[in-house]
């Protein structure tokens, strides 16, 4: 199985800043929107495809690295923001 590991970063520092930055606590947290953050986000970072539980291990290592955990970061709160600006609801 094909898994592009990018998701679960960015899924999990997007759900991760929702649930404890004071900056979005009255952030719509619906699924439309998180979806909608969650391509947002996606759409401006490298994906990481990996097939193995070894390519997963050295995926997370890589995760890690200062560099890319920083362009994940900006790119995360730039959806957030984006998708809060311009929600497809009320």
């Amino acid at each position: 199985m094909i898994v592009n590991y990018m998701e679960e970063i960015v899924q999990n520092y997007l759900n991760s800043t929702l649930r404890t930055d004071p900056a979005y606590k009255d952030t719509c947290k619906c699924l439309s929107c998180t979806e909608d953050m969650m391509a947002k986000a996606l759409n401006n970072l490298k994906p990481y495809y990996i097939t193995t539980k070894k390519g997963e291990i050295f995926a997370e290592y890589s995760s890690l690295e200062t560099q890319h955990q920083a362009e994940v970061i900006t790119e995360v709160i730039k959806a957030i923001e984006f998708v809060s600006k311009n929600k497809k609801h009320q």
